[in-house]
């Protein structure tokens, strides 16, 4: 089946996508200057010449804006934010903005879909997770705004070196570990090295020679000693940041539409 044509509702100017990560318009122009800034979607093919950018590059520009509230310098949370969004883009889609959880479970206490029957009068194109936060601010009565919720995605880091997630919820289920049977209480990701502008990410894979853990004992005890190095990190850390990605995104989709509503209405 052909995805459906792209909507003016679903394309997203730079000012909004600014909007979105709660980033000053000087702060967005440094990052595109870096090109750290979320990659749109037209590549500058849009009216007049300009950029314009889709669901993704809001929900990528809403993890930049909540680790840099979290303190972390410009540089380094764009940085942190483009590994985010490359590797669950590639994996999944997209970040997860777990949006579907007030689709199914406990957030949605009727049966079937909480606004009924698909709206006719919408082009909508689900791969964006601007329709399903659309249907349900304005179409239902299950989204409740600004509140953690159960599966959201949650970042930490501690001491501002070892990058892991957790899933709000689950802490007590184990993550499972290509290399160590008993699993992980939490899910080692990247690894923060340096500062400011200089600062790099490394993913932890990055630092094995090998993925194939069966045929490379030597890189499967360097994994499990690296795993055993992040968790212990985070156990013994001095600071520890917690960043709930997925409620960060959903709040950039709630500022942008209350942007729109209130120039509808000037």
């Amino acid at each position: 089946m052909a995805r459906p044509g792209r909507s003016a509702a679903d394309v997203f100017t730079s000012r909004e996508v600014a909007i979105a990560g709660d980033l000053t318009a000087r702060n967005f122009a440094l990052l595109a200057d870096q090109n750290l800034a979320p990659g749109p979607s037209n590549d500058g093919l849009g009216k007049a010449g300009h950029r314009t950018y889709d669901s993704a590059g809001l929900a990528h520009a809403a993890l930049i804006g909540a680790l840099h509230l979290a303190g972390f310098e410009l540089l380094v949370s764009a940085r942190l934010a483009a590994a985010f969004a490359c590797d669950y883009g590639a994996s999944y889609g997209r970040l997860p903005s777990n949006l579907n959880a007030f689709v199914r479970g406990e957030m949605n206490p009727n049966k079937g879909l909480p606004w009924g029957e698909i709206p006719k009068d919408l082009t909508i194109d689900f791969e964006q997770d601007y329709w399903l936060h659309h249907l349900l601010r304005n179409r239902s009565e299950v989204y409740r705004r600004g509140i953690a919720i159960r599966g959201d995605c949650i970042i930490e880091i501690a001491d501002h070196a070892f990058v892991l997630t957790t899933t709000l919820g689950l802490e007590k289920i184990k993550i499972f570990s290509p290399v160590s049977r008993e699993g992980l209480p939490a899910n080692p990701d990247y690894r923060i090295v340096g500062r400011g502008a200089s600062a790099q990410i490394v993913p932890i894979h990055q630092e094995v020679d090998s993925l194939d853990f069966k045929i490379d004992p030597k890189s499967a005890g360097k994994m499990r000693r690296l795993e055993q190095e992040y968790i212990s990190g985070r156990m013994d850390a001095v600071t520890l940041v917690r960043v709930n990605l997925s409620l960060a995104i959903r709040n950039a989709f709630d500022r942008v539409q209350d942007d729109r509503e209130s120039k509808a209405a000037a």
